[in-house]
């Protein structure tokens, strides 16, 4: 793998502004622009933020996957070529999964790369999206269908930002972390599995650790996705697929609660070709327990997500998932808690039936 990046972890006990210390930390300059979250305009948990925007530094980027298209792309670029960017300064990146997809595209490919600073603001992003060097836009209604796998330079996790994250931001990271146990951690599931409902990230800073480490090691041990990183995928391509079509809809589906109900149908699935009976009852176990942080969460999203679903237009969407080859569609199949296979071929058929084990009755 590529030496890059070097990750920066804040300790909770710092007296600096949020992130201030990865600059000395790094024995780097601070960085000369900013990508940032429209956010934090108006919010004073980067307080130094301010500053650098009175100095002209900032391109403010609002969060979600409108931001996530070709034109915002060219915007960005726009502006680091107006205020002459260029390849001996660096670029940082503050937000969540969305405002890093774009804004890290961005730097990846202008001047054909500049230095970049991966600043997660969220739980998900800080265990996901910020780590792995993934960065692109949707295109023609897909997910991320244009991008690179660049990694930044610096990924710098600062726990103090996200105890101000609301239930939902919290939910969107806890499913990842679901995500990350139950294909390669069993402990990690277990330990999570103890909690009746998603907890404050200040109470479960080991288990935010241990999500992000696995995903660290997945990607350092296949950083272009030809094989075991592939694991990652799972639960994401009948998630993708419901983003997809809740855009097409013109709502917005939050990517955590999309990969949750896609995890339960791939739990089912993966049951289903169990032969073992006690895997098969953990599996469904697992997806029960899913399906309860998320309806005690944010039971109004999951029913509206649930009742919207159309079969027909979900399948459409995973058809044209980029994970597929010519066989067709492809998932991730756990064949216990912790291990998981990838490149295995879901029928349409099989597809319906897991569904509706997952979902019935919402």
């Amino acid at each position: 793998m590529h030496p890059k990046p070097k990750y920066i972890p804040i300790l909770a006990e710092s007296a600096n502004g949020a992130f201030k210390d990865a600059w000395d930390t790094a024995e780097q300059a601070p960085p000369d622009w900013y990508i940032v979250d429209d956010f934090f305009q108006n919010n004073n948990n980067i307080p130094w933020i301010k500053d650098v925007h009175a100095q002209g530094r900032v391109y403010w980027l609002k969060a979600g996957e409108s931001s996530k298209t070709l034109a915002e792309v060219e915007n960005i670029l726009a502006w680091l070529t107006q205020n002459n960017a260029n390849r001996q300064q660096s670029v940082a990146v503050i937000g969540g999964g969305t405002v890093l997809d774009a804004g890290l595209f961005a730097t990846s490919i202008y001047q054909r790369g500049v230095q970049k600073w991966s600043l997660p603001t969220t739980l998900l992003a800080a265990v996901d999206a910020g780590i792995g060097g993934k960065n692109g836009v949707n295109f023609m209604g897909f997910k991320n269908y244009v991008g690179t796998i660049t990694q930044p330079d610096f990924v710098v996790t600062d726990f103090r930002v996200f105890e101000s994250l609301d239930t939902l931001h919290v939910l969107n990271g806890w499913m990842e972390m679901a995500k990350h146990a139950l294909i390669a951690d069993p402990a990690l599931w277990y330990s999570m599995k103890q909690f009746e409902s998603v907890p404050p990230t200040k109470t479960v800073h080991t288990l935010i650790r241990d999500a992000a480490a696995i995903k660290k090691r997945l990607v350092e041990a296949d950083e272009f996705e030809s094989g075991l990183r592939k694991t990652l995928n799972f639960g994401h391509t009948v998630g993708h697929a419901l983003e997809s079509a809740a855009a097409s809809r013109s709502e917005n589906l939050s990517h955590g609660i999309a990969v949750g109900l896609g995890m339960m149908v791939s739990l089912h699935w993966s049951a289903d070709q169990a032969v073992d009976h006690r895997i098969q009852s953990e599996l469904v176990d697992a997806a029960h327990c899913i399906k309860h942080w998320l309806n005690l969460a944010v039971p109004a999203y999951v029913e509206i997500a649930v009742n919207a679903a159309d079969l027909d237009t979900l399948w459409a969407f995973m058809e044209k998932d980029k994970k597929n080859d010519t066989n067709g569609v492809q998932e991730v199949r756990l064949t216990k808690i912790g291990q998981a296979e990838w490149n295995q071929l879901l029928s349409r058929s099989a597809f319906e039936i897991s569904w509706s084990s997952a979902h019935r009755g919402v």
